[in-house]
């Protein structure tokens, strides 16, 4: 029995046999011997699960075996599709085997290749085998693994014996490694990180993610130091509303005795816990419609700074001071409500009893609001702050700021005018001081501002200038605070001068952008002229920008800061350079320098640099250069880099210079792998 071209079978498989699936058999010729059907040229077989290509077949419907020969092609639902000589597959159980075996993954470009597959209903497995994302032929990575298992229903590759290669040459082995094939967060292990360093020795971290709810997941993250000792990092990421989101970091490192005492550490465990939380209508929703207010959460707590220097998900620290704040507020309409706590500890100390906190700050703010008049507004701010710590003074301040300001304008809008009264008043409370428990001072002063706003079109460009004067004038003060870490700013009678200017091309883009600020102290016993501060922005083109601000001190003749900067952007060249020049007042000269620079050569190809140097103390903070090379299926980098870390001794605080190459490779769609050799010098 033959026909060509055309439907010659419909197996009703499952009414007949009590099989799952409906299958449609084509073939150029089909003949049929009792349960056995034998098909011949270009044969076509359509099911639920699968769409089969091959040059001959044949199938059992007692048994419900289908082999097929020759030029086999099987597409399995929406995403995978596979090349073999020779398949056989049982249609009741979906089991089958493959010989030999190409595998592609759609979803994820991924491809796997032996000689040799069985698969069942859920997973694909084979032996002896590599797999890649990149082209079949000489792919520039693959993994050649002794065992792998594709798990369908949670769509992760699991391998065994694994070799990773860069083209032909093998660079690692691991004896597991597991990836997803698609973008959905799942169980399992995440790329692990290995290093070497000069003292720790071997380094290696091995990641593992927790997904069981939808709104929340854990990472734990274990490691070894083989020279230095080892620890364990996790971080529990959480949704617990549609207005709110935070995470919970921990972690532990624990030193080896023998690097404890050569190093000289204060702390033979580190130790610390993060939170990050944000939450907006936390009880706004409760109270009135019209009410906001929103809380955030970023608090810290550690023994020492290595805490943060064994963690390898972000950047070290370069200061001393961790700081906790938990900030919230709650508004109205014209009144605000803010709650603020800022806890600080200093990781360059060995005791942090001396380190005065801000718990906590409370706030009332009046928003500017009119009262009798349309052009009489005033404004309302009160304040406390409790300044704490365990040896040394501590104390309780009050606050109060009023601003009450008549405005109005002339000729038309030309010129506006504002007066105002201004009152302020605090009080300070004491603890474990020396003479008066408290102090107190108030002041009132008034101030008068004249300003213009004026724009005008002109043929090749558009130009706005705002140009002020405002005069304060002190009307009475008594008291004095005397202790440096409360701050109350002196009123004196002055002149304050200000101009901003804005210019705009023909095309209405911004080019450049300059203002300058002159105050003048009329006032006995106080320098006459202020800080002059002038800022300026060249925006040359839309590649080239170019900055300048500095305060130049009067009284000291001399700036009092400086900061430059220029930046170049274009058809994939960026650098950017910043210095920053610091003398204020009596305080010691800071100079900086950061530089950085990216070039993307053609398609594939990035070079990059940055360095952070100290002028004054002639030392580099940071400094490392490298290139990422781009490709299809993979990224990978090549870094030389050197950072300057703190770490705590029993001495006190101390700084290491790290040295080394940094290796990354991300294979797509596996993920990243990371390897660093590095030398360690004491500064």
């Amino acid at each position: 029995m033959s026909k060509r071209w055309f439907l010659l079978w419909i197996l009703l498989l499952n009414l007949l046999y009590g099989q799952s699936q409906q299958v449609e058999l084509l073939a150029n010729s089909v003949v049929k011997n009792g349960d056995l059907i034998e098909a011949q040229g270009d044969v076509l077989v359509y099911s639920e699960r699968y769409v089969i290509t091959a040059d001959r077949g044949t199938y059992n419907q007692a048994t419900g075996d289908l082999k097929l020969y020759g030029n086999v092609s099987l597409l399995r639902g929406e995403y995978e599709s596979t090349q073999s000589e020779e398949v056989s597959i049982n249609l009741r159980t979906d089991e089958g085997e493959y010989l030999p075996f190409f595998y592609y993954d759609q979803r994820s470009d991924l491809w796997m290749q032996c000689n040799s597959a069985f698969s069942g209903p859920l997973y694909f497995m084979s032996k002896n085998a590599i797999t890649s994302s990149c082209n079949v032929q000489d792919p520039d990575w693959k993994i050649s693994f002794s065992e792998g298992r594709l798990n369908r229903e949670t769509s992760f590759v699991h391998l065994y014996n694994t070799l990773f290669y860069v083209g032909d040459i093998p660079l690692f082995y691991l004896p597991y490694f597991a990836f997803s094939t698609d973008k959905t967060r799942r169980t399992g292990l995440l790329t692990p990180k290995v290093g070497f360093g000069a003292k720790e020795g071997l380094f290696y971290e091995q990641p593992i993610y927790f997904a069981p709810r939808h709104n929340w997941d854990l990472e734990l993250s274990p490691q070894i130091r083989t020279e230095r000792g080892n620890g364990l990092y996790g971080t529990l990421r959480f949704v617990d509303s549609p207005k709110s989101q935070g995470a919970i970091t921990a972690g532990i490192f624990n030193e080896q005795s023998a690097y404890a005492r050569k190093e000289n550490l204060k702390n033979d465990s580190h130790y610390g816990l993060e939170v990050e939380y944000q939450r907006s209508q936390l009880i706004s929703h409760l109270l009135d419609e019209k009410a906001e207010d929103g809380l955030w959460v970023e608090a810290i707590y550690l023994n020492d700074v290595d805490y943060l220097n064994m963690k390898t998900d972000g950047e070290r620290p370069t200061h001393g001071l961790a700081t906790s704040r938990v900030n919230y507020y709650l508004a109205k309409d014209y009144d605000y409500l803010g709650l603020y706590t800022k806890y600080y500890i200093d990781t360059r100390k060995t005791s942090n009893r001396t380190t005065l906190q801000e718990l906590p700050t409370l706030q009332y703010h009046r928003f500017s609001n009119n009262f009798f008049l349309p052009n009489l507004l005033y404004k309302l701010d009160a304040q406390f702050h409790n300044y704490t710590r365990q040896d040394g003074v501590s104390a309780r301040q009050y606050e109060l700021s009023l601003p009450i300001t008549f405005y109005t304008s002339f000729w038309d809008d030309f010129l506006h005018v504002s007066v105002s009264e201004n009152f302020y008043f605090t009080h300070v409370k004491y603890d474990n001081r020396i003479g008066d428990p408290s102090e107190t001072f108030y002041r009132n002063f008034h101030k008068i501002d004249f300003y213009t706003d004026l724009a005008r079109a002109y043929p090749d460009f558009y130009h706005t200038l705002y140009t002020g004067v405002d005069y304060t004038v002190p009307s009475f003060d008594h008291g004095e605070i005397t202790e440096d870490f409360i701050g109350t700013k002196s009123e004196y009678e002055s002149i304050n001068a200000k101009l901003v200017q804005y210019f705009y091309d023909d095309s209405g883009k911004k080019r450049l952008r300059h203002s300058v600020r002159q105050p003048y102290n009329m006032e006995k016993g106080v320098y006459k002229y202020g800080d002059f501060e002038n800022s300026i922005s060249f925006y040359m083109n839309d590649s080239i920008t170019l900055k300048n601000e500095f305060r130049y001190s009067h009284e000291f003749k001399r700036f009092s800061k400086i900061q430059s900067s220029a930046q170049w952007d274009d058809s994939g060249y960026s650098f950017k350079i910043d210095h920053t020049i610091i003398h204020e007042n009596l305080q010691p000269k800071n100079s900086y320098l950061m530089a950085s620079f990216d070039a993307n050569l053609g398609k594939y190809y990035n070079l990059f640099a940055r360095v952070n140097y100290n002028i004054e103390e002639h030392f580099t903070n940071m400094w490392e250069f490298g290139v990422k090379v781009l490709r299809k299926c993979w990224d990978y980098s090549l870094v030389y880099k050197e950072v300057i870390t703190p770490k705590l001794t029993s001495a006190g605080s101390d700084s290491v210079s790290e040295k080394g190459f940094y290796i990354m490779f991300n294979l797509y769609p596996i993920g990243s792998i990371e390897y660093e050799h590095t030398l360690e010098e004491i500064r």
